[in-house]
């Protein structure tokens, strides 16, 4: 018997402001601009937009950016979207609730992560690393062992299985090719993330990040049929 954990995060740039100032700490016009009169146009036309790119790219990296929310379904339990009051505090839900789903499923309890299989697209070199990222960041412990090897037979990674290593298929372009279906508050996917949660629509980031997941059961399941 195998666990099967269907997991997608959403995360923001960084909130913190130091962290915000080293990212635009750099940002500057291009090299061959020399004249004053040049540099002020460069400042005021595209300067504000350069800084917003710089640190909108924190999104990515674990080191800098947060973690927004964690969708995640085990075996075939409906899906759950987190959210928290802190970010600290949605990793220690996420770690509790996983843990508790995971041992209901499994007669030996608590000796789920050694059947366990963690599910996502691109969920090795982001997923995964992300949530460990931030967890020993926030000095937040979780009650199980995240996989972040790349080759590691706890983890299916359905970009991957289907790319290969050296090329790349995004979750949408595998949905159109299955014939999955979405009808999604977010129609641009992760990129509309963060302009969401500035407009306070968390309720359509926790939708978008729901129906990754009911689609990436569903692209799981085709992949691995017999």
């Amino acid at each position: 018997m195998t666990v099967e954990i269907i997991l997608d995060i959403e995360t923001i740039p960084t909130t913190r402001a130091d962290i915000q100032a080293r990212c635009v700490k750099d940002v500057g016009p291009p090299g061959n601009y020399k004249k004053p009169e040049t540099i002020d146009q460069w400042w005021a036309s595209e300067g504000d937009a350069k800084k917003e790119e710089a640190i909108a790219r924190t999104a990515l990296d674990g080191t800098w950016g947060e973690v927004l929310c964690i969708g995640f379904a085990v075996n075939d339990l409906p899906v759950e979207v987190m959210t928290g009051d802190t970010e600290a505090e949605l990793l220690r839900d996420f770690g509790r609730e996983i843990s508790s789903q995971c041992t209901q499923e499994v007669a030996s309890g608590d000796q789920w992560q050694i059947i366990a299989r963690w599910i996502g697209h691109n969920i090795v070199d982001f997923d995964l690393r992300f949530l460990w990222q931030r967890s020993r960041l926030l000095g937040v412990s979780f009650p199980f062992t995240l996989p972040r090897q790349r080759y590691d037979s706890h983890v299916y990674d359905t970009m991957r299985e289907w790319a290969g290593y050296q090329d790349r298929v995004s979750q949408k372009d595998l949905e159109l090719a299955f014939g999955i279906t979405r009808s999604d508050p977010l129609p641009t996917g992760g990129a509309e993330v963060f302009q969401a949660y500035k407009e306070g629509r968390i309720d359509d980031i926790k939708e978008h990040c729901r129906q990754d997941i009911e689609n990436l059961r569903q692209i799981y399941r085709r992949m691995v049929m017999q």
